[in-house]
C-alpha cells in the first residue's frame, strides 16, 4: 500500500519509480555506514576513531558502538602513601565496541601495586553487567626530563598487569619534539601505544603542524588526541602513510 501511494503522488511511470526507490535505498544504506564509522565527519572518518568519555560526559555523547576509554578516577601519591578519588562512569551495561578504563596519576612518586589492584577490582565490577574490559590507560604528565623514570615505573605496571589487558599511556605533545628518542622507545618497550595529546584545555595546541611533521615519520605505534569541537588540521592526513599510526582520540567537551 505504501508503495502504490508513493506511484501515485508522484505521477511518474512506474520504472522511473523502481529507479528512485533503488537509488533511495542506496543514499540511505550508505549513510547509515557513515553514520557508524565511529568518526564525526567533520574529521577524517577514514581512520579509526576512539573517544574519551571524561567526568560529565556519557556514551551517549559518542557514536554507537564506539572504542570508549572510560575515566574511572584519580590517584595522588605524596611520599609513601597514595589516595585514590573515584570519578567518571560507574559500572553499568554499557555497549561498545571496546572498554579501556582510563586512571590520572599525580606525584613524584607513584606505586604500580596500587593502580592495577584498583584496575583489576574495577575489571571485575565491569564483568558484573557484563562488559570486557580490553586494557588500561594511564594518563599522567610526566616531565620530558623525567620520562626515563616514568618508563622505570611502566616496566613495573607491566610486569604485575594481567597478559590479557592492553596498557596504553597519554603523551604530551612535549615529548614529540623534545623527548630523548631512548626514552621514547624504553617506554614503547612496555606499553602498547601512546596517545600524543595535541591540545591543551580548550584548544588545539599552537602551531600544532610541528607536532604532525614530527609524529609523520614517528617509528613508534601511537595514536593522537584530539578535541572533538575542533576541526581536524589538514595535515593530519600525512600522518595516514606510518605504520606505526593507530587514528584518533576524541576528547568530548561540553
Amino acid at each position: 500500500m505504501i508503495r502504490e501511494q508513493g506511484v501515485r503522488g508522484s505521477r511518474r511511470p512506474p520504472g522511473q519509480v523502481t529507479w528512485i526507490w533503488r537509488v533511495g535505498l542506496i543514499v540511505a544504506v550508505l549513510s547509515g555506514l557513515v553514520l557508524n564509522s565511529g568518526c564525526d565527519d567533520r574529521h577524517v572518518n577514514t581512520e579509526h576513531c576512539a573517544y574519551w568519555i571524561w567526568a560529565g560526559i556519557t556514551p551517549e555523547d559518542a557514536p554507537p558502538d564506539s572504542d570508549l576509554l572510560v575515566f574511572q578516577g584519580h590517584f595522588r601519591f605524596a611520599g609513601d602513601s597514595a589516595s585514590f578519588e573515584r570519578g567518571g562512569l560507574y559500572p553499568f551495561p554499557i555497549k561498545c565496541q571496546r572498554l579501556t578504563l582510563v586512571y590520572r596519576l599525580e606525584g613524584q612518586k607513584l606505586q604500580s601495586p596500587e593502580v592495577i589492584e584498583r584496575f583489576l577490582d574495577d575489571v571485575k565490577r565491569w564483568q558484573r553487567h557484563p562488559v570486557a574490559v580490553s586494557g588500561i590507560q594511564l594518563d599522567f604528565d610526566s616531565p620530558t626530563a623525567k620520562l626515563p623514570l616514568y618508563s622505570s615505573f611502566l616496566e613495573e605496571i607491566r610486569t604485575i598487569l594481567p597478559s590479557q589487558f592492553g596498557l596504553s599511556v597519554t603523551g604530551l605533545g612535549d615529548w614529540v619534539l623534545c623527548a630523548d628518542p631512548s626514552a621514547l622507545r624504553s617506554i614503547a618497550g612496555s606499553v602498547d601505544e601512546i596517545v600524543f595529546q595535541l591540545y591543551q584545555g580548550r584548544q588545539p595546541l599552537p602551531d600544532i603542524g610541528r607536532y604532525l611533521a614530527k609524529l609523520s615519520d614517528y617509528p613508534l605505534p601511537f595514536r593522537v588526541g584530539l578535541l572533538l569541537s575542533a576541526e581536524a588540521p589538514s595535515r593530519m592526513k600525512r600522518l595516514s602513510s606510518n605504520p606505526n599510526y593507530g587514528g584518533f582520540v576524541y576528547f568530548i567537551q561540553r
